[in-house]
């Protein structure tokens, strides 16, 4: 099982666990999300952080919708996996975020590892979203 395959199947564990009637509230899911998500992506500094801020103020709120949680916890997998290298094509965001995630990127460049910043740009270069 890779780093991503774990992640993935934490957060389905917790969605699951959210599903029970009242067993969390929203703003306590995407809590747990958000820190579930900063746990695994600590090895990249502040920029983990930064993405899972901006996921919180994005998604979080649409997770009082129930049809809406898989699709918010998708959304942080493929942004582990933009961190991690292994973002597959068949993986993207909506333009928005994608402006967003390299704003997000660029105030975290300093901070970055080469080969890491130079992955991240790449895919965004690739995409078009540059």
């Amino acid at each position: 099982m890779t780093d991503t395959d774990k992640f993935n199947s934490d957060l389905d564990r917790l969605l699951s666990r959210a599903a029970a009637p009242g067993a969390m509230t929203p703003g306590a899911l995407a809590r747990e999300m958000s820190r579930l998500f900063q746990i695994n992506a600590r090895d990249f500094g502040n920029l983990g952080e930064a993405l899972s801020d901006y996921w919180t103020e994005r998604y979080g709120p649409s997770l009082a919708q129930p049809e809406m949680r898989k699709p918010a916890a998708d959304w942080l997998v493929h942004a582990y996996c933009l961190l991690s290298g292994c973002f597959e094509p068949a993986m993207d965001f909506p333009d928005e975020d994608w402006e967003s995630i390299r704003e997000i990127v660029s105030a975290e460049a300093d901070d970055l590892d080469i080969q890491v910043l130079t992955e991240i740009l790449t895919v965004i270069v690739d995409r078009g979203k540059a």
